[in-house]
C-alpha cells in the first residue's frame, strides 16, 4: 500500500513537472512572438518615416519644376518639334534676328481679320499694326502647310522662340571662333579676354569716337559696311564680301571659309537643311548686325538684343539696317550688291533676288537721312564696275582688308550711335542715348549730312 502511494506520488510529481514545461514553453513562445511583432511594428515605422520624407521631397521637386508638361499635348503635334526647331534657327538667319513674342502673339490673332500684309516693300513700315502683321505673313512664307494650324499655338511659339535663341547663340559662338578668317585679323584679337578697342585696325572699322573716354560711342553706319572704308551712306553695304563670308559659314560650314573650298559629302549643312538658294534682306542686315557685334567689345550677345554693357542696341541697328534695305531693295545699287552675294555664296550669278521680309523704328532720323541721301545721289552707269572691283579690293587674299593706312574714315551722314532702346515685347530697360541732329542739306552733285552724338560704355561674345 505505501509502495502503490509513493508510485501515484512520483507520477503526480512527473506530470506536475511535465505541465510546468509545457507552459513555461507555451510562455517562451508568445514572449518571442510578441518581441517580433513589436520589432516588426518599429521596422514599419521607420519605413513610414522614410517614405513621408520621400512624399516632401517629391512635392518639392515638382513645385520646383519649370518644364512644360507634354501631357495634354497630342502626340501628333509634339512630332512635329524637330522640324519647328529646324525653322526657327532659319528665320533668325533668313528674315528676323529677334522676334518679340507680345507683338506676334497679338498680331496672329488678328492677321485673319486683316488684309495680308505686303512684307519686303516699303508698304510694311505704313504702321505699327502692318509691321507686325509682316512679321506673321513673313513667318508663314517658311512654314509649310500642317504647321500653318499651330503658329498661334503656345506650344508652336516656345518652341519656336527657343529655337531662334539657341540657333543665334550657337552660330554665333562658332563665328566668334572664325572671327579672324572673316576679318583678315590675327586670331588672338578675338579672344575672350582680348581687348578689341586696343586694335587701332578694330578701331578704324568700327569708327568708333573718342575710345577710352566718357564720350566713347559707336555709329550704326560704321565705315567697315563701306567700300575702303570711306562711310558713304549712299552706297551702303557696298564691303559685301566679309557679309558674304559670315553666311557662307552659317550656311555651308567653317570648312567653306577657305580659298578654293569645294565641298565633298559629310553631315547636311544648314544651308542644304534650310534650301537656301539666295541671299534675303534678312540675312543681308543679319550678317551686317553680326559683323558689328564681332568687331565689338561685347562677349555675350543680348536676347532682346540691347547690350547693357557697351549700350549697343543691335535690336535698333538690325532693323534699322532692314528697313532702309527692304525700302531701296529694287534699286540698281541694292540689287548689283544682291547678284554679286548670290554669286559668292551660292554660285548662282543670275539666280532670283527678290526675297521677304519686314522692321520697327527708333533711328528714325538716321533711317529717313540715309534713304533721302540714296535718293538724292544718281548712281552712274560704272557702279557695276565699281561693285566688281569690290571683290579685288576689298579682303584680297587671305587678308580680307583694305590698306588701313590709306583708309579715311569720314565724319559723314549718319553717325549715329548705337543706343540702347528696349526692343517691343521686352521688359528691359536701359539708358537711352541723347542725339543731336542737323538738318539734311541737299544739292547738286552733293550728298545729305546728318551728324549725331552720344554716350556709349564699354562692353563684348556670344551666347
Amino acid at each position: 500500500m505505501d509502495h502503490e502511494c509513493i508510485s501515484w506520488v512520483k507520477r503526480w510529481q512527473w506530470w506536475s513537472c511535465r505541465g510546468s514545461y509545457l507552459c513555461l514553453c507555451k510562455f517562451l513562445l508568445l514572449l518571442t512572438a510578441s518581441q517580433a511583432l513589436k520589432a516588426i511594428q518599429l521596422q514599419l515605422d521607420v519605413e513610414k518615416s522614410h517614405n513621408q520624407e520621400l512624399l516632401e521631397k517629391n512635392t518639392i521637386l515638382e513645385a520646383n519644376n519649370t518644364c512644360q508638361s507634354t501631357k495634354d499635348i497630342p502626340t501628333n503635334i509634339i512630332t512635329y518639334d524637330s522640324e519647328i526647331k529646324m525653322l526657327g534657327k532659319k528665320y533668325t538667319v533668313m528674315m528676323e534676328m529677334f522676334l518679340p513674342q507680345t507683338p506676334l502673339t497679338n498680331a496672329m490673332s488678328e492677321l485673319s481679320m486683316s488684309p495680308t500684309p505686303i512684307f519686303a516693300t516699303a508698304e510694311c513700315y505704313a504702321s505699327a499694326a502692318v509691321e507686325e502683321h509682316s512679321l506673321v505673313a513673313e513667318l508663314d512664307l517658311i512654314l509649310l502647310e500642317h504647321l500653318h494650324r499651330l503658329r498661334h499655338t503656345h506650344f508652336f511659339l516656345d518652341v519656336f522662340m527657343q529655337a531662334m535663341q539657341n540657333g543665334r547663340s550657337d552660330i554665333l559662338y562658332k563665328l566668334c571662333d572664325n572671327a579672324h578668317e572673316i576679318f583678315g585679323l590675327l586670331k588672338n584679337h578675338f579672344l575672350p579676354v582680348a581687348s578689341c578697342l586696343k586694335v587701332p585696325e578694330i578701331i578704324k572699322m568700327l569708327g568708333v569716337n573718342d575710345v577710352g573716354t566718357p564720350n566713347q560711342h559707336f555709329t550704326i553706319w560704321f565705315p567697315f559696311l563701306f567700300k575702303d572704308m570711306k562711310v558713304d551712306v549712299c552706297k551702303p553695304f557696298m564691303n559685301w564680301k566679309p557679309l558674304t563670308l559670315i553666311l557662307k559659314g552659317v550656311l555651308w560650314g567653317k570648312m567653306s571659309l577657305m580659298e578654293g573650298f569645294v565641298r565633298h559629302g559629310g553631315p547636311r549643312t544648314n544651308g542644304q537643311k534650310w534650301k537656301v538658294t539666295v541671299v534675303t534682306p534678312g540675312s543681308i542686315v543679319w550678317a551686317a548686325t553680326v559683323c558689328m557685334f564681332l568687331l565689338s567689345p561685347n562677349k555675350e550677345f543680348p536676347g532682346n538684343g540691347c547690350r547693357q554693357i557697351s549700350k549697343i542696341d543691335y535690336y535698333q541697328v538690325f532693323h534699322a539696317y532692314k528697313q532702309v534695305l527692304i525700302t531701296k531693295w529694287t534699286g540698281r545699287h541694292i540689287q548689283n550688291i544682291v547678284t554679286e552675294m548670290n554669286h559668292f555664296v551660292f554660285g548662282n550669278p543670275n539666280g532670283a533676288t527678290k526675297s521677304k521680309t519686314s522692321a520697327m523704328e527708333d533711328l528714325s532720323v538716321e533711317i529717313n537721312a540715309a534713304m533721302a541721301a540714296m535718293d538724292a545721289t544718281a548712281l552712274s552707269d560704272d557702279d557695276t564696275d565699281e561693285i566688281a572691283a569690290t571683290d579685288s579690293n576689298v579682303h584680297e587674299s587671305s587678308s580680307g582688308l583694305s590698306t588701313l593706312d590709306s583708309v579715311s574714315i569720314s565724319d559723314v551722314n549718319v553717325h549715329v550711335i548705337a543706343t540702347s532702346t528696349p526692343a517691343p515685347g521686352m521688359g528691359n530697360t536701359t539708358d537711352s542715348a541723347t542725339a543731336n541732329s542737323n538738318n539734311v542739306e541737299s544739292s547738286t552733285g552733293t550728298t545729305a549730312q546728318n551728324k549725331s552724338s552720344g554716350h556709349c560704355s564699354r562692353g563684348r561674345w556670344a551666347k
